[in-house]
C-alpha cells in the first residue's frame, strides 16, 4: 500500500470515529434533554417562595424553550444529515451545549442567596448532577463535555466565591475537585470509546474485504465452472466440423444407450414387465468418404477440410434433431438414431449414400466436385429376446466390420449388420456369439448384407 493509500485510510478512520461520535452525541442528547426541564421545574418549585418569582420563571422558560428548539435541530439532523456535513453538525451542536450550559448556569446569578445556606447546597447539588451527567452523556466527545460541564458549574463557582464565606469557598473548592474528577473520568472514558470506534472500523473494513473477497470467490469460482463445463463440451467436440467427436459418442452416449438397453429388457422381462415395442430400438451407422485422399492430394488440405465441412452438412440434412452424429476421426463418421426401427435404418443409409453421390461439393479456386461414401449400419438390440445379450462395444465392432465389407466390395455402398440367430431364445448360443465375433462371423451367424 502507497502512502497516498495510507493517508487515505487514516483520514477515513478519522472521519468514521468523528462520525460515530455525532452520532451517538446526538442520541444521548435527545435521552438527556429532559433532565434539563425536569430540573428546571424542579428549581422553580423549590425556589417559589424564595426568591422573586419574575426572573425564576423568565430562567425557566429559556431553559425550556432552547431544549424544544435544540429537538428541532436534532430532527433536522435525522432527517438530512450527510456524512460530508459531520464537521458543520459538530459546531452546529457545540454552540448549543455553550448556549444551554450557559442558560443553566445563570441559575448561580439569580438564585443564589448567602442567606439560605440550604438553597444553596441544594442549587450546587442540582448544578453537580448536571455535570455528572454530562459526563455519562457526552464523553464520547471531549469538546461538548467540557463546553457544557464549564458553562453549567462556571457561573454557580463564581458566585460561592464571590460570596466569600468560609462554607461557600469550600463548597467552589469542593465543586472544582469534582469537576477535575469528572473532567479525568471523560478523558479516559473518551479514550476507551475511540478505541472502541477505531476496531469497529478495522472490523468493519475487514468484514466488507472479507465480503468482497467472498462474492469475487463466488464469482470467479462460478466462471471457473462456466468455464470447466465449456471446456468439457469443447473437448467434445470436432473443431472442424462441429460434430460430436469419438470421446462424446464413447463417454457420453455409450453408457446412455447401455442404460437404456438395460431398461427395455427390465420393461419386458422384469417383475414390473409390460409390452414393449421390439422393432423400435438403436440405429448405428459408419460412414467413409471413398477416395478422400484423392482431395487432399488433387486439390490440397485446404480443400479436403472443405469437403469435411460439407459432408457434415449433409449427414445434419438427413437426420433428425435427437440423432446424433459425430467425426471419428479423419474421414470417418457415426450416425446414431434414437428410438428408430429397423425398417427405417436401410432406407435412411441409402437416402444418406444418393445425397452424398449427387451433391455438388465446393473446393479452392471455386472448383466443384463429387464424392461418394461407404456405410455400415447395425440395428441395437442385435438379439430381439435378450436386448442386453450384445455390448455396444460390440456394436461398433460390427458397425466398423461392415463399413470394411462395403469398401471391399467397391464402395458407394451400404452393408448391413445382420444375425441369423436373432429370433433364438438360447442365451447359452447368444453369448457365444458374443464371445468370439470373429468366429461368429466365419460360422455364419452374423451376415453382412448389402
Amino acid at each position: 500500500m502507497g502512502t497516498d493509500d495510507c493517508m487515505a485510510g487514516h483520514s477515513d478512520r478519522k472521519v468514521y470515529v468523528e462520525i460515530e461520535r455525532t452520532r451517538i452525541l446526538v442520541g444521548n442528547l435527545a435521552r438527556s434533554m429532559p433532565s434539563t426541564i425536569l430540573n428546571s421545574m424542579i428549581i422553580v418549585i423549590v425556589m417559589w417562595n424564595v426568591i422573586s418569582r419574575t426572573p425564576l420563571i423568565i430562567w425557566c422558560l429559556l431553559n425550556i424553550g432552547f431544549t424544544l428548539a435544540r429537538y428541532l435541530m436534532l430532527r433536522f439532523y435525522w432527517q438530512g444529515f450527510k456524512r460530508s456535513d459531520y464537521i458543520l453538525w459538530q459546531r452546529l451542536l457545540l454552540v448549543s451545549f455553550l448556549i444551554a450550559g450557559t442558560l443553566f448556569g445563570a441559575s448561580g446569578l439569580f438564585l443564589m442567596d448567602s442567606g439560605r445556606l440550604e438553597h444553596l447546597v441544594f442549587l450546587y447539588f442540582i448544578v453537580g448532577g448536571m455535570v455528572a451527567g454530562s459526563l455519562g452523556s457526552y464523553h464520547n466527545h471531549l469538546a461538548m463535555f467540557f463546553s457544557y460541564s464549564i458553562t453549567v458549574l462556571f457561573l454557580p463557582t463564581l458566585i460561592l466565591f464571590h460570596l466569600g464565606t468560609d462554607v461557600t469557598f469550600s463548597m467552589a473548592i469542593l465543586g472544582l475537585v469534582f469537576f477535575a474528577i469528572m473532567s479525568v473520568n471523560a478523558k479516559k472514558m473518551n479514550r476507551d470509546l475511540s478505541e472502541f470506534l477505531l476496531l469497529r472500523y478495522d472490523n468493519n473494513l475487514l468484514v466488507e474485504q472479507f465480503n468482497h473477497e467472498k462474492l469475487n470467490t463466488e464469482k470467479l469460482n462460478r466462471e471457473l465452472v462456466r468455464k470447466n463445463l465449456r471446456l468439457k463440451e469443447i473437448s467434445r467436440i470436432d473443431p472442424l466440423t462441429g460434430l460430436k467427436n469419438r470421446h462424446y459418442l464413447f463417454d457420453i452416449l455409450k453408457p446412455n444407450i447401455e442404460k437404456a438397453i438395460d431398461s427395455f429388457w427390465m420393461e419386458r422381462s422384469g417383475v414390473n414387465k409390460r409390452l414393449k415395442d421390439d422393432s423400435t430400438g438403436y440405429g448405428v451407422i459408419s460412414i467413409d468418404i471413398d477416395h478422400f485422399k484423392r482431395v487432399n492430394d488433387n486439390y490440397g488440405h485446404d480443400s479436403g477440410d472443405m469437403v469435411l465441412k460439407q459432408f457434415s452438412d449433409r449427414l445434419r440434412e438427413k437426420i433428425r434433431q435427437d440423432d446424433v452424429v459425430g467425426r471419428i476421426g479423419g474421414e470417418e463418421f457415426v450416425i446414431i438414431l434414437k428410438n428408430t426401427k429397423e425398417s427405417h435404418l436401410s432406407i435412411l443409409a441409402e437416402k444418406i449414400r444418393h445425397h452424398v453421390e449427387h451433391s455438388v461439393f465446393s473446393v479452392t479456386d471455386n472448383r466443384k466436385i463429387r464424392i461418394t461414401c461407404s456405410l455400415g449400419l447395425i440395428f441395437y438390440p442385435f438379439f430381439r429376446h435378450h436386448p442386453g445379450g450384445m455390448m455396444v462395444e460390440h456394436v461398433f465392432y460390427l458397425v466398423d466390420k461392415a463399413l470394411y465389407v462395403a469398401k471391399e466390395n467397391g464402395r458407394n455402398r451400404t452393408v448391413k449388420v445382420v444375425c441369423a440367430e436373432r429370433d433364438n431364445h438360447d442365451s447359452s448360443l447368444l453369448k457365444s456369439i458374443t464371445a468370439d465375433l470373429n468366429q461368429a462371423i466365419d460360422a455364419r451367424q452374423i451376415l453382412f448384407e448389402s
